[in-house]
C-alpha cells in the first residue's frame, strides 16, 4: 500500500526543476535562443514559476489527507500542526544552520536573530530575519497549513463552492488592493500567505473531484494538458512587466488575477494527468516519480549547489544557452544525490511510522 500519487511525484519534479530553471537562467544574466521571433527561454520561464505550482499541489495533497479526517477540533488542529512541524523542520532547520553559517561574516551580528524567525516560519514578515530568499515560500506554505483546519471547518459548514468562491474572492480583493497601494505596499507582498491563498484553492478544488470522482470530458482527454498549459501561460503572460506596463492604470488589474489564472491553468494540468491513462504513466513513471520523493531536499538545497558551482566555473562558461544548460547538467550532478542523502537522514524517519501501521494492519 503506498499513500503518494505517482502523478503527482512527478509534477513535483517538474515544479522543482522549473525553479532550478528559472534561478540559473536568472544567474546566467538571462541568455537567449531565439527560433525567429520568439526567444524560447523566456518562454520556457513559465517554467520557473514552479513555487505557484507547488502551492497548487500542496492544496490538492491536504485536502485528500484531512478529507478523510472527521473531528475539526482544536485539538485535532494541534496534531496535524504538530505533524506538518515534523514534516517540514527537521531538513529545514537543517538548511538554515548550514545557509546562516557558510555566511557567518554577513549575518555576524544577527546570527539568531535570523535563525529565531526563520525556525518559527515568519522570516517573511520580520525586517532583516531573511538566512536564504528562497525560503519564504516555506513560511507560505506553514501559514497555509495555520488556515487549513478553519478552511476545512467551513467546508463541513458551507460546501465547497462557497468556499472556494470565499477564499478566490478574499484573495482577490486584497491582492487589488495592494496593487492599488492602499494596501501594504513594497515588494514584500509577494511573499505572504496573503498574495497565494488562491492558489491553494485551486489545489483544493481538485482535490475535491479526485475525492468525489468527478469526471470531466474534458479531462479524459490527452490533448487538455495542451490547453491547461495554454490557460497558464495567458496568466502568466497578464503579470509581465511590459503587460503591466502596457496596461498602464489597469495594470494592478493584470498583476492580481494573472498568477491566479496561471494556477488555474496548473491545477489543470495536473487533473488532466489524473484523469488520462496515458499521461498519468509519464507523469508517473518509475524514476520520475522516485524523484518526486526528495524534491523537498532538492528545494532546499538548490540554490547552495547552483551558486557552489557557478562560483567555480562562470569564468569559463559561456552566457548562452548552451551555457545555461551545461551548468544545469553540473548542478543535477551533485544536487540529486545532496538531496537523497538528506531525504534519508532529515526526512524518511516521518514516514517509517505511517509504513509500519499499514504493516501492522494487515496483521
Amino acid at each position: 500500500m503506498n499513500s503518494r500519487i505517482a502523478a503527482v511525484d512527478g509534477w513535483r519534479v517538474v515544479a522543482a526543476m522549473g525553479v532550478l530553471y528559472s534561478h540559473a537562467w536568472t544567474l546566467m544574466n538571462f541568455p537567449s535562443l531565439k527560433i525567429g521571433p520568439v526567444d524560447m527561454l523566456q518562454v520556457m520561464n513559465l517554467w520557473g514559476s514552479g513555487v505557484h505550482l507547488f502551492f497548487v499541489i500542496s492544496g490538492f495533497c491536504f485536502y485528500l489527507v484531512l478529507s478523510r479526517q472527521k473531528d475539526y477540533t482544536f485539538g485535532a488542529a494541534l496534531k496535524f500542526w504538530s505533524k506538518r512541524w515534523l514534516r517540514l523542520a527537521p531538513a529545514f532547520y537543517v538548511a538554515c544552520l548550514i545557509y546562516a553559517s557558510v555566511n557567518y561574516a554577513l549575518f555576524r551580528q544577527d546570527f539568531f536573530y535570523r535563525l529565531f524567525f526563520n525556525f518559527i516560519f515568519f522570516q517573511n514578515e520580520v525586517p532583516n530575519a531573511e538566512i536564504q530568499a528562497i525560503y519564504w515560500s516555506l513560511a507560505v506554505e506553514w501559514h497555509f497549513y495555520l488556515l487549513l483546519p478553519l478552511i476545512f471547518w467551513q467546508l463541513r459548514r458551507s460546501g465547497i463552492t462557497k468556499t472556494i468562491v470565499a477564499i478566490l474572492i478574499i484573495h482577490i480583493t486584497l491582492n487589488l488592493l495592494h496593487y492599488k497601494g492602499l494596501l501594504l505596499p513594497g515588494d514584500g507582498w509577494d511573499y505572504t500567505i496573503f498574495a497565494n491563498l488562491g492558489h491553494f484553492a485551486w489545489g483544493i478544488l481538485m482535490g475535491y473531484f479526485y475525492v468525489e470522482r468527478k469526471q470531466f470530458a474534458f479531462f479524459n482527454h490527452p490533448l487538455s494538458i495542451i490547453a491547461g498549459l495554454g490557460i497558464a501561460y495567458a496568466g502568466k503572460m497578464l503579470f509581465y512587466s511590459h503587460v503591466v506596463s502596457a496596461l498602464q492604470g489597469a495594470g494592478f488589474i493584470a498583476k492580481t488575477v494573472g498568477p491566479l489564472i496561471m494556477t488555474m491553468g496548473f491545477a489543470c494540468m495536473i487533473y488532466s494527468t489524473l484523469n488520462n491513462n496515458a499521461l498519468s504513466k509519464i507523469f508517473g513513471a518509475r524514476y520520475i516519480a522516485a524523484l518526486g520523493t526528495i524534491t523537498y531536499s532538492f528545494y532546499l538545497w538548490h540554490n547552495f549547489i547552483l551558486y557552489l558551482i557557478y562560483d567555480q566555473v562562470s569564468a569559463n562558461i559561456p552566457k548562452t544557452a548552451l551555457g545555461l544548460a551545461l551548468l544545469l547538467l553540473m548542478v543535477l550532478t551533485i544536487l540529486i544525490p545532496v538531496s537523497l542523502v538528506s531525504y534519508r537522514l532529515f526526512e524518511s524517519f516521518y514516514f517509517k511510522p505511517r509504513k509500519l501501521a499499514i504493516n501492522a494492519s494487515r496483521t
